[in-house]
């Protein structure tokens, strides 16, 4: 079975939690099919880890592309190097004549191979006034018609997948994502200072639906807290001049929240030291570092919405994202206890067990020989 993955997710991320879903994806099924990314152009790291020979492409150098504006490099990305990616991917579809092609993306263009699509979330639709746009706004719409099959990560992506775009259900089935995170990449580790302190772990960008706002603000309410417990965030970027102002109208002292960027190694390592993962998102479409924790025995506190508790099952602390007070009797009820942590260290170990990883890529080659 001859399998095309194409080049969109590459060119939109740096890393991120669907270009490394299919880095995985890519780097375990080429060891059973053949496999071959088109992503003539990319900017992704993950990508750089898989044998050369599956891939046609060239990663663009970072160190001068970040330094564009932000402007400049939207348009570079999407205007210029997308319609690029798109000309030599369509020649290279003519030569190797997939029988599937998974498109990594939602933008739409015309192909004579079956088409898979995964949906990963409705974030777009849910929260479109972050946007710019409009209560109807549908930016999915014509991939989704397109697609012969649709792959949702979770049962809860799939309810709102059906509420905006009322998909017939016979054409998209539910894979969970699994577990193998931090074991296919052999990237360059940079030892992080100061993991024998305590702290909370925040996972993930900042803004928005991602409620980093509410967890400071519970964090503030504590002095014992934050004499106790520092905050590491990994990943969302630098901190910025909004959030040191934040931090300093709540009185939070600025060495007590840490900025880390770095590999899945380094956050291997922030998740196997800290007291708890502190997940407060308002919404996700599966939710990744929550297993992630737990699979290293990092207990987890996050919100009780969206598909959170689907995959967390009983081996989650949850509590109100909206509530300020919810968040902090959550965290004070664990940190202090380690009854309550070592609970959900034990209840982790187990509720990891249902989401492996070769039930995702076994799922994933059934769904692509049906269409054959």
């Amino acid at each position: 079975m001859k399998i095309v993955y194409d080049h969109q997710i590459f060119l939109n991320q740096q890393f991120g939690g669907p270009s490394r879903y299919f880095c995985n994806l890519i780097e375990t099924i080429s060891k059973k099919e053949h496999v071959k990314v088109f992503a003539p152009i990319h900017i992704n790291d993950y990508l750089q880890t898989i044998n050369k020979k599956y891939v046609y492409g060239q990663k663009l150098d970072n160190i001068i592309f970040n330094k564009l504006p932000d402007k400049l490099k939207e348009f570079v990305k999407y205007k210029i190097l997308k319609n690029y990616n798109l000309y030599f991917q369509k020649k290279k579809l003519l030569d190797f004549k997939p029988d599937i092609i998974h498109r990594t993306y939602y933008d739409d263009y015309n192909t004579d191979s079956p088409v898979v699509l995964t949906v990963y979330d409705l974030i777009h639709e849910k929260f479109h006034e972050i946007y710019g746009k409009k209560a109807l706004y549908r930016p999915k719409k014509k991939a989704l018609d397109r697609a012969d099959k649709i792959i949702c990560i979770s049962k809860n992506t799939l309810e709102d997948l059906n509420y905006y775009y009322n998909i017939n259900n016979k054409k998209v089935e539910v894979i969970y994502l699994g577990t193998n995170a931090f074991n296919n990449y052999n990237v360059q580790f940079k030892k992080i200072e100061s993991l024998n302190e305590k702290y909370l772990l925040f996972v993930g960008k900042r803004t928005g639906y991602k409620n980093f706002s509410s967890l400071i603000k519970a964090y503030s309410l504590s002095k014992k807290l934050q004499s106790d417990f520092k905050i590491k965030c990994f990943g969302g970027g630098k901190q910025t001049k909004h959030e040191s102002n934040f931090f300093s109208n709540l009185k939070i002292p600025f060495d007590k929240v840490d900025f880390i960027q770095g590999s899945d190694q380094e956050l291997k390592e922030l998740y196997k030291n800290a007291t708890a993962l502190v997940y407060p998102s308002k919404y996700e479409g599966f939710g990744l570092p929550i297993l992630e924790a737990m699979s290293l025995n990092c207990p987890v506190l996050c919100s009780n919405g969206s598909s959170l508790p689907e995959v967390g099952g009983d081996a989650v602390l949850y509590f109100n994202p909206n509530d300020t007070d919810s968040i902090l009797e959550s965290i004070l009820s664990a940190v202090y206890s380690d009854s309550v942590l070592d609970n959900l260290i034990i209840k982790g170990r187990e509720q990891v067990k249902k989401f492996k990883w070769e039930d995702c890529v076994s799922s994933t080659i059934k769904l692509y020989k049906g269409l054959i």
